[in-house]
Formats: C-alpha cells, structure tokens, sequence
C-alpha cells in the first residue's frame, strides 16, 4: 500500500472551514433550538456543536458569513483551497485523502444522451459530503469555454478531418492537463471524467496514463435500452447551451447528429479489457462490477449508484406549524395559527405540483385515491400522472411490465416525510386527508441540543461563558455538553440523503430548522461554514428542482395566515 494511501492518525492536521458563501439568506445569530422564528430585523446567534477533538481535527475559524442568495447550488465550485471542510467529512488528513483510498479517477463512458453528465455530477456531490475532494472535469464545458470555431467532426470519436483531429487533441490535452494537476498539485483525490470515451484503444491509453501516476482507474460506462429514458436524456440535452435560441426540433435534430456520428463506433466494455469497471444500464436499472479491487471508497460510490434514480419530480422544504410555546423540551400540539398554516402549505403544495403536471402530461381529471379518509372536491386532489393512468390500464395484466407503486418509484409518486414530533406530523394532516402518503422519519429528529434546550444566545453566553466562546469559533463542529453537533446530525441523516437519491417522485419535508439545513446543505453543496445559518422561514416554502448540470432552488411564499379562510365557511 502506498504512503498516500496510509494517512497517520498523528498527520492529521488543523484546517480552517471557510468558504465563499452564498445560497439562501443567512442570520448571523438567532435563538438556538426554539423552533419560533427568531426576529429577522436583529440578528442574534445560533450556537452550534463541538467536536470533543477540534484541536487535532478541525480548525476553529467557523464564523458566520452573509451570504448572497442563490438560486444554483455549489457543486461545481473549486474544493482545492486549504481550508476546504465538507459537512459529512469525518476527519481530514495532510495529504487532503480519505478513507485509506488514495487518488481516483472515474472515467464514464457511454454515447451520447446516456446521463453521463448527471451521473459525473451526482458522484461529485456525493463524494464531497463525504469530505473527497472531487472535482467533475466535462469535456463539454472545456469545449464551450474555448472561443475559436469548432468543426463538425470534432463531434466523433473518431473525426476524420485534419481539422476535426487537431481541435479535439487540443481539447483533450487540456483537460487531460488540468486533471493531472488537479492530482498534483491541489491535494486532489477524485476525478470525475465526463467525455465519450466509446473506443477502447482510448480506455487503455486513459488507464495507462494515470496508472503510471499511481492513480486508481474505475470506468463506468452508461448505457441506455429503454426507449422512454433515450427520448428524455436526448430531450433533456438538447436544452444546453449549445441549443440556445434554436426551436425544440432543431435542437433535437442536431443533437441526434452526434449520436448518430458516434453509434457505429461504439465500442463497448468487455472483460477482456482488462481494466475495473461498473456497466450502468437504464440509469440504475441494472448495475455489474468487473474487476473491482479498488476498495472501500469505490465500493461506497457504487452502493451511491444503486441507489441513484433519475429525478423526475421535486424537493420541497417546509418548516412545521407553530405551536403555544413552541420550545424543545415539550412535544407539543399545533395551535390554531398552526392548524391554519398546515391547511395553507397543504394547498399550496398541492396545487404547484398539479401546476407542474398540467405542463407535462396535459389536464388529466384527477381520481381520490381509497386510502383518502376524507372526501375532497376533485380540484384539490393531485392530478395524476402518465404512469399513474398506465398502472391503472395495465394492472394485472401479465402480458405488460407492472409499473412499481412504492414510495418514489415514478413521476407519479408523492410523499411527506416529517420527524416524530407531534406538531411536525401534524402539519402533514391535511395531505394524509387527501389520500396522500406521509412516513414519519426518525432521522428527521431535530438537533438535540443538551443543556442549552430553549436557551436564548444571552442566557447561554451568561451561563457557559467557555461553551459559547467554544461555538461562536466553529458553529458546525461544536458539540454542547450532552448534544449533537451539526456534524453529528449529518452523520445520523446519511440514509435518508441514499433514500432522497431513491425517489424518482416529489417529496415534501416538514422538519426542523436543524434538520432542513442538512438536506437543503446536501442537495445544494453547501460547506460547513454556510449550513449551521442557513435561515428556513416560515412565510417561505422552498423547491429544489433538478437537471443534469446542477440544481436549482425557488424561494415559494406561503401567505400569512391571517389570510386563510376555511373551504368550510
């Protein structure tokens, strides 16, 4: 085993957590585990968690940052600054690699509109909240990036012009370059390579080269036999930057010239190649490793690609109902204000989600479902789906592949998750009431705060005057006496961010403050530094909405509750 490969526990070294900040709208303090809403015209501090070994693991440089709000998320942001520190990241190392792996590429493999693109950035958001320095290298942003003109061959593997040869040499020997320096020179411990890669005198060339560097090669070639997922990558594809202005069927068309430049030389992977790779059928629909001895990190990656699922739907955060006292310590029930906001996210959910689907499949008259107890009128019921109206058509109709029904299984799929606090669950009443699924999700369990519970930021700096100077250094690390640290909390959620990656539907979180942070830090790549002030407001329902290339988050209001009045009355 190499030296890289061998970190000491003595090595490990003190880094600072900053980063440059953005996403949404951050308070600098607020009140600590109080669930009310803290007022936004005086910021007051929200203290984190301590790790018990800050000295040796972390540095204590955690302060809070305004933060620029942002509507894309950071995945694609530079992790190769010395004090870069990720949320799930256990600990860190001089060298800057985890887990015994040493350095890693990940070159995919596929034609094009075979989700090389999405999986490059999937494993790349992954792999930085373990705390890996990733870093996805896409030949196409290369290629955009680059002002002379680009010939038409440069499009094929294979081009068969002098001009078309030269231009993708030169593309390919600078991102080749860059990828190289980002092993060497930037601490680097995984690259993603995002190009066709189709000809297998190239793989070899490819594995040849960083193996002489001491560099693991892992291949993961996608392929795509289901026509429904070909047309939606190719639809998905033909809406890059390289189609802007161009009408759908133009940009459609031009797109299918690439694929079909690329086909006849296709040569796909086989064993006798010699070298380790994943075969990534139907985007997860069929999954086969070949001379894998890679170990643990390439393991964790491929049980990451078991669970990843195309996105067809969206993410919604939304924070519980108020309550009387609305503190930690008292499980307590919705007030009347509150029951008044669950009805209102209840209808507003509904109907942005009916919204989106009327745009897709068109206007299908929507059918209560059995297991609604309560009769509601049609309008407020979801409208069901494509593969909702198939699964009714086709069900029990041996001659047809079932469509699966389970929770996230398709684009018809809608689920509210909320931890176990009554008020939580509550606020999920009126979707159960409308036939729609709500799972209670012990690991959407808030911060536990320990001593401090209910605490405001003056009454802890008063009374643990040590804790607090502690927290105010690393807010995410900080670990109060007999609580969990943010770190901790990100470290118990781990399944559910696999779950999340599962569903293929909509879902609805109602949680905690605490416990949105991390999923919205998850989704979004925020750093440590940002997520302990990520600031979620009542008035605000927030969407995450997906492409291949990043995700996407919309700020939704939810109108007050002095508005509502009852369909009842």
């Amino acid at each position: 085993m190499s030296e890289e490969d061998q970190e000491p526990r003595g090595k490990r070294k003190k880094k600072k957590s900053g980063t440059k900040a953005r996403h949404l709208k951050i308070r600098e303090m607020s009140v600590f585990v109080s669930d009310e809403e803290s007022s936004l015209n005086e910021p007051t501090a929200r203290p984190g968690n301590h790790m018990a070994r800050t000295g040796k693991r972390w540095s204590g440089s955690g302060q809070v940052r305004s933060v620029k709000l942002s509507n894309t998320d950071g995945v694609h942001e530079s992790v190769e600054t010395e004090d870069y520190i990720s949320p799930g990241q256990l600990y860190s190392t001089e060298s800057g690699r985890l887990f015994h792996a040493g350095r890693i590429l990940i070159v995919l493999v596929g034609l094009p509109a075979t989700s090389k693109t999405l999986l490059s950035v999937a494993i790349t958001r992954y792999t930085r909240w373990l705390g890996v320095r990733t870093k996805s290298f896409h030949v196409s942003e290369y290629r955009r990036q680059m002002t002379d003109y680009v010939p038409d061959e440069y499009f094929s593997a294979v081009p068969q012009t002098k001009e078309g040869m030269e231009y993708r040499r030169k593309v390919m020997t600078i991102v080749h370059e860059d990828m190289v320096r980002f092993f060497n020179d930037t601490k680097g411990q995984l690259g993603v390579y995002d190009a066709l890669n189709i000809r297998s005198s190239e793989r070899r060339d490819i594995a040849d080269k960083f193996s002489s560097m001491n560099i693991k090669v892992l291949f993961i070639e996608s392929r795509m036999t289901d026509a429904e997922l070909i047309n939606r990558s190719i639809k998905m594809a033909a809406q890059s930057s390289d189609y802007y202005g161009l009408p759908k069927v133009e940009a459609r068309a031009e797109y299918m010239k690439r694929i079909s430049l690329n086909k006849p030389l296709y040569e796909s992977m086989s064993p006798e190649e010699g070298l380790s790779y994943v075969e990534y059928i139907n985007f997860g629909q069929e999954l086969r490793i070949y001379n894998n001895h890679y170990g643990y990190l390439t393991n964790k990656i491929v049980f990451f690609l078991m669970n990843l699922r195309e996105k067809k739907g969206c993410v919604y955060f939304a924070r519980c109902g108020t309550s009387d006292a609305d503190n930690y310590l008292n499980d307590e029930e919705l007030n009347e204000d509150g029951k008044k906001y669950s009805q209102m996210l209840t209808d507003l959910v509904v109907n942005r989600i009916n919204e989106r689907r009327r745009k897709t499949h068109g206007a299908i008259t929507p059918a209560s479902r059995k297991i609604s107890p309560v009769t509601e009128p049609l309008e407020f019921l979801l409208i069901p789906t494509q593969a909702s109206v198939e699964r009714e058509a086709f069900r029990g109709d041996h001659r047809i592949r079932q469509t699966p029904s389970w929770d996230g299984a398709d684009e018809d799929s809608f689920v509210v998750w909320t931890a176990p606090r009554k008020r939580t669950y509550d606020t999920a009443k009126f979707f159960e009431n409308r036939g729609i699924s709500v799972r209670q999700r012990s690991q959407l369990q808030q911060l536990n705060p320990g001593v401090v519970a209910d605490m405001s930021e003056e009454q802890i700096k008063a009374k643990y005057p040590m804790e607090y100077f502690e927290w105010s250094k690393d807010p995410y690390h900080h670990r109060f006496p007999r609580a969990e640290s943010y770190h901790d909390l990100a470290v118990r959620m781990e399944p559910l961010l696999l779950e999340m990656e599962r569903m293929q539907g909509d879902i609805l979180i109602i949680g905690h403050e605490s416990t949105l942070r991390v999923l919205y830090g998850y989704l979004m790549a925020c750093t440590c530094t940002e997520l302990p002030s990520l600031n979620f407001q009542r008035d605000k329902l927030i969407e995450i909405s997906f492409s291949p290339f990043q995700n996407k988050a919309t700020l939704i209001p939810i109108p007050p509750v002095t508005s509502y009045s009852s369909r009842q009355s």
